[in-house]
């Protein structure tokens, strides 16, 4: 069977600095397949960067968001399997060597999603935290079934077109537009996963960020698209173990105050209560705190284990705060 072709889409804004090393890996990864760069109207040089490096450069002539970006991309790309890359991601050598061959593979493939690898340039806690969860989550969820991710994830043109596209227009800004044109995806055919597909993230991240992030671009509206579905998934961040986590996710954060207070003053009971969910939420992390020390030294491994029960406590209070609203809207 021969080898479906691939085209790379990026959507670029204000990627100027990235550009050098994300499109030049693209291109390498591209072995001549088309290249195409899309620019929203960028504040600095980032189309001249992208002409000057060798893309195919698409200037909207609009400020857009991703979503609206790719899909322009799109019709500027004639192949059977479109690779999507964001523009802070440095692609392995043999991105495209890995799409061509799944697709290839199976003519039911209609989606293939990649992940992070486990070495992020930025020193930064929080860059190095987000990173590695983002890696950790990919390299350990389910291959069959999965989500969707445009960070590194490729589409069958033919299903692309079939379900529209990225929904421009509920998404005009970087959300969770590519989960959720994976749920259309999914009725389409076989939407896989392959945790070797790797791209290098580059982006940097602080508190303000990661918080503003997860609550704002992922949390609320991925809330609201579970609670429009009327089922829970049971993959990536969203698993039993992970909701379990995150209930208890409190409950650990003020064992973690109270464990050293109550030893303090011999308050052994509570002590050992505390320490127990602690050794509970530590036990049900290994995977994750292991990850994080192979690539960053156990100290990291313990601030991000104790920064993921923060994150699992505002993550699911804006779950729960959008599960009211939508239950009152409703009403």
């Amino acid at each position: 069977m021969q080898d479906p072709t691939v085209a790379i889409v990026m959507p670029a804004y204000n990627a100027e600095t990235y550009l050098p090393r994300a499109l030049g890996a693209a291109i390498v990864a591209a072995e001549g397949a088309p290249v195409v760069v899309v620019d929203p109207v960028s504040d600095d040089a980032t189309a001249e960067c992208a002409d000057r490096l060798g893309a195919r450069v698409i200037r909207l002539g609009r400020r857009a968001g991703p979503a609206e970006a790719r899909n322009e991309g799109v019709r500027h790309v004639d192949a059977d399997v479109l690779l999507f890359i964001d523009s802070d991601c440095v692609a392995s050598p043999d991105v495209v060597h890995r799409v061509k061959a799944a697709f290839g593979a199976d003519p039911n493939l209609v989606s293939l999603t990649g992940s992070y690898d486990a070495s992020p340039p930025e020193p930064g806690f929080f860059s190095g935290y987000m990173n590695l969860r983002h890696h950790f989550t990919h390299q350990t969820a389910e291959t069959e079934n999965a989500s969707f991710w445009a960070g590194c994830g490729a589409v069958r043109r033919d299903a692309f077109q079939a379900v529209g596209g990225f929904d421009a227009e509920r998404f005009p800004r970087p959300q969770i537009e590519d989960i959720e044109l994976g749920t259309r995806l999914a009725a389409k055919g076989r939407t896989a996963l392959d945790p070797r597909l790797n791209v290098k993230h580059l982006k940097r991240w602080t508190l303000r960020s990661v918080v503003s992030t997860d609550i704002l671009e992922r949390g609320m509206p991925w809330s609201r698209l579970i609670l429009e579905m009327g089922e829970m998934p049971n993959d990536l961040n969203l698993r039993l173990s992970q909701r379990i986590a995150a209930a208890l996710s409190p409950l650990v954060l003020a064992s973690l105050v109270v464990l050293p207070a109550a030893a303090l003053t011999g308050a052994w009971v509570l002590a050992a209560a505390a320490g127990a969910l602690i050794a509970i939420s530590i036990g049900m992390h290994r995977g994750m705190i292991r990850c994080f020390a192979e690539a960053r030294g156990p100290l990291f491994a313990l601030g991000g284990w104790a920064f993921q029960q923060v994150h699992l406590c505002y993550s699911a209070v804006t779950f729960v705060v959008c599960r009211l609203l939508w239950k009152s809207k409703r009403a």
